[in-house]
């Protein structure tokens, strides 16, 4: 496989010509799109080397690359450029920069169904965030092998494997590592791939040198020369010489790793490939001192210092340049821009004189509303407010009517009908010649009264409710409603206090009362489970049925159940009714009570 070479003269000569496109795309000229396209396609095939190798350069180029290709609707030409923008912007170490741009081109492709592009977009994404986010790292590379694989794109495949792989070895996982080294191998061989597949082998060795299987990465690293020398791959067989060295040195044999880390440097320097020449001098250094030569190994740490501080002063007179250049251009836009600041700035005075006037009108009219709003909810909330003290003061005199009606009934009512019963219990007494039918049928219609003005004076005001608390009043109450029926009940409370204020009492009782009634009147139930709880500031109240239900619209227009929800609003609290029809009801009241 051939490697397309593109110098720095022509690289700069590219940046000239993307100046002149942008200006130029609406002309008629044929010439234009032709040069436009000629462009574009000249930059879509740099090598990645040359990519890396002057990335403010890359960045430009690529920048006024998309232009073109954007204005052209070439959407896999975009996408392409979008990746390779992603990868830029990446070795500058502009992350959140790399994240967007590669994110806009797995997008763009899969908008327009470009899924092989897609899936390559995401798996250089995902290599590109190991070191930042491991976690979408590897979910960005599983959608795009799957893509990948399903479009069958072998080649594809193969870079996306290798890299798979890099990021299970970076993770510490040498046996997932190693599958997808070794699945990105065979793939290279079955398309004969002579370049891509010493890559493999070498990552593969690599894997085996971290597990120390030092003499199967020695036949996988050998392998993978052999094929290089072969093919006289001049980029592979630069690097080749330190994946030797590093074997060796790992193996405790610095001697035999020198000769390998040496030719490194001279390959590194006819390549200018000045990263290389670092690494092999601090590895020659650590070597010579593994082996007593300090001297040696003080040669080789300052000549990789040197090269270090060389690449850095490369970076800062580029960074110069650049600054100059900027500067240049900053002051001719100064004068251009100083001839349209007064014209523009009469513009903007008249624009914001017309802006403040529109805003103070606007203040004016949103406080006039927001004052009207303001005095609305005041008066609506007073209402409100009036109208539950009227409900409160109603159901207040309701209570104290029927607590007086109770006692009328009980003193008054009640003890008048066990003195007529005394009185003719007397008289059968004193009857000698046998007791008239008619008289015993009248002291049972009085002991049935009787016991019938007790149950109506109870309810009207129970007993146990003022003596004993709520609790003990409700489980009176349910075991008078249904002490003959079939319906079974259960009470349940927790954490209830005692000693309740008496309107909470008082206002609890009826609302159970009320719901019980309902039940019995309607519901045709066989079980009633009553539950009465306090949650952290909340007293909750639950009455389940499992009658025949129906709707909560329907049940809420009920006197007895807006009733409740009165009692319930005059208690601060929510009063909620959930049942369909077949399926019983749930009746849940809410009140705070902060104890």
């Amino acid at each position: 496989m051939s490697r397309p070479v593109i110098s720095a003269r022509v690289a700069h000569v590219l940046v000239a010509i993307a100046c002149f496109l942008p200006f130029s795309g609406n002309t008629q000229s044929a010439a234009v799109p032709s040069i436009g396209d000629a462009f574009v396609d000249s930059v879509l095939a740099w090598p990645y080397d040359k990519l890396v190798a002057d990335l403010p350069l890359s960045k430009s180029v690529i920048t006024r690359a998309l232009i073109v290709t954007r204005g052209r609707k070439a959407h896999a030409a975009t996408g392409k450029l979008e990746t390779d923008l992603s990868t830029v912007h990446f070795l500058l170490g502009k992350y959140d920069s790399s994240t967007y741009h590669g994110l806009q081109a797995v997008e763009l492709l899969q908008a327009h169904g470009l899924y092989t592009l897609q899936g390559e977009a995401l798996t250089r994404l995902a290599y590109q965030l190991r070191s930042t986010d491991l976690e979408e790292a590897f979910r960005y590379f599983r959608e795009g092998i799957a893509l990948l694989e399903a479009e069958k794109a072998e080649l594809n495949l193969c870079g996306a494997y290798d890299n798979f792989g890099v990021l299970h070895e970076d993770n510490g996982d040498l046996e997932s590592a190693l599958y997808y080294y070794q699945r990105a191998l065979a793939m290279k061989e079955s398309l004969n791939d002579s370049i891509g597949i010493p890559y493999s082998l070498n990552k593969i060795g690599t894997a085996k040198l971290t597990e120390r299987r030092f003499d199967e990465a020695l036949a996988l690293f050998q392998r993978a020369d052999t094929i290089r020398r072969r093919i006289d791959d001049r980029l592979g067989l630069a690097d080749q010489p330190v994946y030797f060295g590093d074997l060796y040195q790992a193996w405790g044999r610095p001697a035999e790793a020198i000769p390998y880390f040496e030719a490194g440097v001279e390959r590194g320097k006819a390549l200018d490939y000045s990263f290389l020449v670092r690494y092999c001098y601090e590895r020659l250094a650590e070597c010579h001192e593994a082996m007593g030569d300090h001297r040696a190994a003080l040669v080789a740490m300052r000549a990789g210092i040197a090269i270090k501080d060389s690449v850095r002063s490369e970076q800062t007179t580029r960074t110069i340049l650049e600054l100059k250049e900027q500067f240049n251009a900053a002051e001719k836009d100064r004068e251009i821009a100083m001839l349209a600041a007064r014209a523009e700035k009469r513009r903007l005075y008249t624009i914001l004189v017309a802006i403040a006037v529109g805003l103070v009108v606007v203040s004016i009219l949103l406080f006039q509303q927001m004052r009207s709003r303001k005095e609305r909810a005041e008066h609506d909330a007073m209402i409100i407010k009036e109208r539950e003290a009227g409900i409160k003061a109603m159901f207040a005199a309701t209570e104290n009517e029927r607590g007086r009606l109770a006692r009328e009934l009980h003193d008054g009512i009640g003890q008048q009908l066990g003195g007529l019963k005394h009185r003719l219990e007397s008289l059968k007494d004193r009857t000698a010649e046998g007791v008239p039918p008619t008289l015993v049928d009248a002291i049972g219609i009085v002991d049935d009264t009787s016991r019938e003005v007790r149950d109506l004076a109870h309810q009207m005001m129970p007993k146990a409710l003022e003596r004993l608390g709520l609790v003990p009043a409700l489980e009176e109450l349910l075991r008078r409603a249904f002490e003959n029926t079939s319906t079974s009940y259960a009470l349940e409370h927790h954490r209830v206090p005692e000693g309740l204020p008496a309107d909470l009492a008082t206002g609890l009782y009826r609302i159970v009362q009320e719901l019980i009634s309902n039940t019995i009147k309607h519901a045709q139930a066989t079980r009633v489970d009553v539950q009465l709880l306090r949650n952290k500031s909340t007293l909750v109240l639950i009455v389940e049925d499992d009658g025949v239900g129906m709707h909560p619209e329907r049940m809420l227009n009920g006197i007895g159940l807006m009733s409740i929800s009165d009692r319930t609003r005059a208690l601060g609290g929510t009063f909620a009714l959930e049942g369909t029809k077949g399926n019983g009801t749930v009746a849940t009241i809410r009140i705070p009570f902060p104890g």
